[in-house]
């Protein structure tokens, strides 16, 4: 991981953002990450940090082929989840 960010405005760089976890969420296996059932993709991708395209390949490594606007299931999120560190827990 970078030690900086690139500054948008031609600034000094910035440090890298910090994930938010509430507290308790980090277990010895890696960090929780709430995910409603059905997720849309580009929120997946918001949730987990990364850009929806990669999202996007990673479920079509899973043999699952949608675009950024379709609603996949719990099941295949927290298994894209997984790839990215993350244990996924249903969103109540």
């Amino acid at each position: 991981m970078p030690k900086t960010q690139a500054a948008s405005s031609g600034g000094p760089p910035r440090p890298p953002k910090e994930a938010t976890l509430e507290s308790g969420d980090e277990s010895p296996e890696g960090p929780h990450i709430n995910i409603p059932d059905p997720v849309v993709v580009a929120e997946l991708a918001t949730t987990l940090r990364e850009k929806p395209f990669k999202i996007v390949a990673d479920l079509m490594e899973f043999g699952v082929f949608v675009n950024i606007f379709a609603l996949v299931s719990f099941e295949v999120a927290s298994k894209v989840a997984r790839k990215y560190g993350y244990y996924a827990r249903r969103a109540a």
